[in-house]
């Protein structure tokens, strides 16, 4: 009796432990496959936005914020000017979790300036002189393709640069096209390999150190969390699409509502006064020298004159 009940209790005890380990299994492939939607609905809005699309300002991408004031009163000119000091927002997130939504956002909100980025270090980088000469024609080539960069391009050299649906600065642009795909491949082609290799490991390295973290130091705004929101309910097609784009956007909103929470310094005010102050009639605030005589003694007469002079 006493072995079967052992083996009972040992069977049982198995069961147990089967079920506990099946349950484990399938809450890790549940957490794998949530993860696995949120890398993949990530990975669709970064393609998103085409591939020339202009990407954020300066001020934007670090988050410029006033941190003083700066107020000039001109005396002589009886004017006064403000003017606000800027400086970046960048900051530290205070937990893992914080830092992890600052990625996710910011990954994709600014992936045009990380593209820009590589672009330059890439050209920057390269050893071999044919390598960024091959680089330049490929870039000169993408520019013709994209009317939006034209677009840029004729605004920046204002009007200067003439251009079409066919021809560009008098010329073809089907035949430029053709051109500097051309000579961007033979020019790559007769570059060293391996120095090639190296630029463009070494160039996406850095562009991938940059990126996360500028992604994690970069705060969420408003701005960001609301296109953020709107793009994941119109890429929506099913409920668990919807289902996923309400998490998103209520995890984005609480990330933007405990940064707003952080408390805010005072902005200081400078002032800053330049030339003489003058009286309401018209006469300088600094008053004049009392005439004293050889031995340094003053009128008093003068002197109560003086005084009184300013009296109503």
């Amino acid at each position: 009796m006493r072995a079967r009940s052992c083996r009972a209790t040992t069977s049982r005890t198995r069961g147990r432990t089967a079920r506990a380990r099946a349950a484990t299994t399938n809450g890790d492939a549940q957490n794998v496959a949530f993860d696995a939607a949120a890398i993949g609905r990530w990975a669709a809005r970064a393609r998103e936005a085409p591939w020339d699309a202009r990407g954020a300002g300066w001020r934007e991408f670090f988050a410029a914020k006033p941190i003083g004031a700066v107020v000039e009163v001109d005396n002589a000119r009886e004017t006064i000017s403000a003017k606000e000091v800027e400086s970046h927002g960048l900051n530290w997130p205070t937990c893992r979790a914080e830092a992890v939504e600052r990625a996710r956002v910011n990954t994709v909100r600014f992936r045009q300036n990380y593209a820009q980025i590589a672009c330059a270090a890439t050209l920057l980088g390269s050893e071999c002189a044919a390598f960024a000469m091959a680089l330049v024609s490929f870039y000169a080539y993408l520019a013709l393709r994209s009317d939006r960069i034209l677009g840029e391009l004729s605004l920046a050299t204002k009007d200067a640069l003439k251009w079409n649906d066919a021809v560009v600065a008098g010329v073809s642009r089907s035949k430029l096209k053709s051109t500097t795909l051309g000579v961007a491949v033979v020019l790559f082609l007769l570059s060293d390999a391996t120095a090639n290799t190296y630029a463009i490991m070494r160039s996406v390295a850095w562009t991938a150190a940059i990126a996360l973290l500028h992604a994690i130091l970069r705060p969420i705004d408003l701005k960001g969390t609301l296109a953020d929101i709107v793009k994941d309910f119109r890429a929506a097609k099913s409920k668990e699409d919807l289902r996923g784009a309400a998490r998103s956007g209520l995890k984005s909103m609480k990330a933007w509502i405990s940064e707003k929470a952080k408390p805010v310094e005072a902005t200081p005010i400078f002032v800053v006064e330049k030339g003489e102050k003058k009286r309401s009639d018209g006469a300088d605030a600094t008053p004049a020298r009392r005439s004293e005589d050889a031995n340094g003694a003053i009128d008093v007469d003068a002197r109560e004159a003086e005084d009184t002079k300013y009296l109503p």
